[in-house]
């Protein structure tokens, strides 16, 4: 008569049967739900900064001189700009010669400026003839003052 269960019959079915006993604890798990919190932090807006370099030579009736505005967005995300808006100030002898007497055409810009990013835009600034003396702004530099909405 055979025996049924030699000794190395009897180790390869102890091998199996860990086998089976750890593979059967591999797929077991229990189930659960959950829940949980977490923060995000908005950032701000910063302001924009326009700039721009002398303008050409301006004459009272003369030609639109053309400029270009540099747009800087110092901040770490994206800034809208709208229109950007310029005026000159009073200057020349005794602040004599008028803002009023100039006009800067607006820049309807509309695009956002990345975080870092400096772009430009082109526009124009004309002297107005008066019809009064404005010998006060021969000579002189004046300054336009740059706003965005």
């Amino acid at each position: 008569m055979r025996k049924l269960f030699t000794k190395r019959r009897l180790i390869v079915l102890a091998v199996v049967a860990v086998a089976i006993g750890v593979a059967g604890g591999a797929f077991a798990y229990f189930s659960s739900t959950g829940s949980g919190t977490g923060s995000a932090t908005v950032g701000s807006s910063s302001t924009v900064q326009l700039s721009s370099p002398n303008v050409g030579t301006l004459y009272p009736g003369g030609a639109a001189v053309p400029v270009t505005v540099t747009i800087h967005n110092p901040g770490s995300g994206n800034e809208y700009v709208g229109t950007i808006s310029g005026s000159v100030a009073n200057g020349g002898t005794g602040n004599n010669c008028l803002g009023s007497w100039f006009t800067v055409a607006p820049i309807v810009y509309n695009t956002n400026v990345a975080a870092g990013a400096s772009p430009t835009a082109s526009t124009t600034v004309t002297m107005n003839e008066s019809g009064t003396n404005q010998d006060p702004c021969q000579g002189a530099t004046l300054t336009i003052n740059w706003s965005s909405n």
